[in-house]
């Protein structure tokens, strides 16, 4: 191999066994959080101002983990909880993933995310629990339904790209036809996504299908910018922004 490459032996640390169960309780009221694109997302403020958003200053203490990632160490079981109820959270204009700490976790944790999300398009004979909670699972898990308001809560894997629009096919009930009818999905308190691949990771000029759609005519790409459902009501990125 060039240079040596190849020859070298990795170095291998082996730890002896230990009881770390000590350990693990003190991590009960611990929240682990990413910042799904940390480019964009500054750690120091993040530790400063996330206190102030949840009205937790000297309750909580926050830690840099590295990669984007963080935690919050909670003083009660209530606070702890009262955050979680708060869900979805963004910052820097670009989401958190937000989950209770467990052992053994993956790479990727934490990597959900929970959303309302608002269905626009079902016909008012087709408004049911079971209709929304399938919409709810093809997206991710259902958590709950509003019917009154006609939205899920659903937990999404927030490294897959969101989906906007879609179509549900219904298979029985009364004055159904078989056929397929189109969707829009609004997600509540959305901030921070690619506009060309629906990625929660980057912007839209890191986005890998940027040179692919560089020839895209100006009215293909304006109508991609602003056809999805990511800002509901009309409102602006900057307006939204300002009203959360």
């Amino acid at each position: 191999m060039k240079n040596g490459e190849g020859t070298r032996k990795r170095l291998k640390i082996s730890v002896a066994h230990f009881d770390n169960s000590s350990l693990i309780k003190t991590y009960s009221k611990t929240l682990i959080g990413r910042c799904m694109n940390p480019e964009e997302q500054e750690m120091k403020a993040l530790f400063t101002n996330l206190p102030k958003i949840w009205k937790m200053e000297e309750k909580v203490i926050g830690i840099d983990l590295g990669f984007g990632r963080f935690q919050f160490d909670f003083k009660t079981e209530e606070d702890l909880q009262a955050v979680l109820k708060q869900q979805p959270f963004h910052f820097d204009y670009w989401m958190l993933s937000l989950a209770r700490w467990q052992p053994k976790q993956s790479k990727s944790f934490p990597s959900e995310i929970m959303f309302w999300i608002r269905i626009i398009g079902v016909q008012l004979e087709f408004r049911t629990v079971p209709t929304f909670e399938s919409i709810g699972d093809a997206l991710g898990r259902t958590v709950a339904v509003d019917l009154i308001h006609n939205r899920i809560q659903v937990v999404i894997d927030a490294f897959k790209e969101l989906c906007f629009e879609t179509t549900v096919d219904f298979k029985g009930g009364e004055f159904y036809d078989g056929e397929e009818v189109a969707i829009s999905l609004c997600y509540e308190k959305l901030f921070g996504y690619c506009k060309l691949c629906a990625s929660l990771c980057h912007k839209e000029e890191l986005c890998p299908l940027e040179l692919k759609n560089s020839k895209t005519s100006p009215e293909r790409k304006w109508e991609i910018r602003e056809g999805n459902g990511g800002w509901s009501d009309g409102v602006k990125h900057d307006d939204r922004a300002r009203i959360y």
